[in-house]
């Protein structure tokens, strides 16, 4: 019998980014309720991204957080008449294997990837690299903490961090998905990232009524980063896989006893 059998999900990632994952968990026989929780938007000036993407040639490391970064980077730089030529001589990080196979579908192969899928794991990557007076590009989602520019920038790093896209709140809840919360119909409720979470607390009228709506519910959460988001707000964390990534968190909750 599939891991999931009969459970009702909560799934909160944004349409863009929820397909595969609806699918995978489908697949261990989940019933699926999509409540995406964020939308994905460009910048609201483009002119800091396009100026650096202009001058790619002069910086020494590029660096991208997420498979969203890949898209929102490749497709600007097309926009602009570049290709991703323009590329070299500039070494590329990424965070996770999902951001490296982004990266691979466009042709570029990370020269790094660190083994904790975080902004401190970017920083201990870089730690057996000099980067005094390197030129450091960090394409950012809006609102992202500091973490990789301000600990980079002691190491003697010029880092650029323009914002590269935004994380929207939708106007409001899919019907289905509110009905599941609030005729407390869900089994599972899984976390993505901070502004998950955030907003669905935001949708509902707060962290109070979060959880209550979620009471009962198991809250899954793909990293100690969304995790604390999720504790902040009151929830507790059942399920939280050792490297934050979506197929470390499939494993997590295939290892679990979700009743």
């Amino acid at each position: 019998m599939a891991s999931l059998a009969g459970k009702r999900v909560l799934v909160t990632r944004a349409v863009e980014q929820a397909g595969a994952f609806v699918m995978q968990l489908q697949e261990l026989g989940a019933r699926v309720v999509e409540c995406p929780t964020i939308q994905l938007a460009p910048p609201e000036q483009w002119e800091p991204v396009d100026a650096a993407l202009r001058q790619l040639s002069d910086f020494d490391w590029l660096i991208l957080t997420s498979a969203n970064g890949v898209r929102f980077f490749f497709e600007r730089l097309v926009e602009l008449g570049l290709s991703a030529a323009a590329l070299q001589g500039c070494k590329i990080c990424v965070v996770g294997p999902k951001t490296a196979e982004a990266l691979k579908l466009r042709g570029v192969t990370a020269d790094l990837v660190p083994e904790q899928f975080t902004g401190e794991g970017v920083v201990a990557a870089f730690a057996v690299h000099d980067l005094r007076g390197k030129r450091v590009l960090f394409p950012k989602a809006a609102g992202a903490r500091d973490v990789i520019p301000r600990l980079l920038a002691a190491q003697g790093a010029e880092v650029l961090d323009p914002v590269l896209y935004r994380t929207l709140l939708p106007e409001q809840l899919p019907e289905a998905a509110r009905n599941a919360l609030e005729r407390h119909e869900l089994d599972l409720a899984i976390f993505s990232s901070p502004s998950t979470v955030q907003n669905l607390a935001l949708l509902v009228g707060g962290a109070d009524r979060l959880v209550q709506l979620l009471q009962g519910v198991v809250v899954a959460s793909i990293g100690p980063i969304t995790s604390r988001a999720c504790r902040e707000l009151g929830l507790t964390v059942a399920v939280e896989p050792t490297q934050a990534t979506l197929p470390d968190l499939l494993a997590a909750l295939e290892a679990s006893a979700i009743t």
